[in-house]
């Protein structure tokens, strides 16, 4: 483990872009409540997301729509299975646009 906090420090979406910037290649463990999720990033991409029983970009938008909760960033695993090559730009830009329409 090389890096762990709250979420009240900083937010999953800058979390996810400081790591992404550093193009590092390390997965994010995140827990509040009974929820769970695991984004796991390589190269400037993220590469696979799971949380609260969903997977690909739908678990990334869930995860930054947590308002709370705590996260550890380690190593990428060896036996990860890419299932996308997303740019964080673009979730991020997503997950801003979702919830600007759940207040407007």
């Amino acid at each position: 483990m090389f890096l762990q906090g709250s979420f009240s420090t900083i937010s999953a979406a800058a979390l996810i872009q400081t790591l992404c910037t550093e193009r590092r290649a390390a997965q994010i463990e995140a827990w509040r409540e009974k929820a769970t999720a695991r984004i796991c990033l390589d190269e400037g991409m993220v590469i696979a997301a799971h949380c609260e029983g969903h997977e690909g970009p739908e678990a990334v938008f869930r995860l930054i729509s947590w308002p709370d909760g705590l996260f550890r960033v380690v190593r990428l695993p060896v036996h990860v299975e890419a299932t996308m090559a997303v740019p964080p730009e673009e979730l991020l830009l997503e997950a801003a646009r979702r919830r600007d329409e759940q207040i407007g």
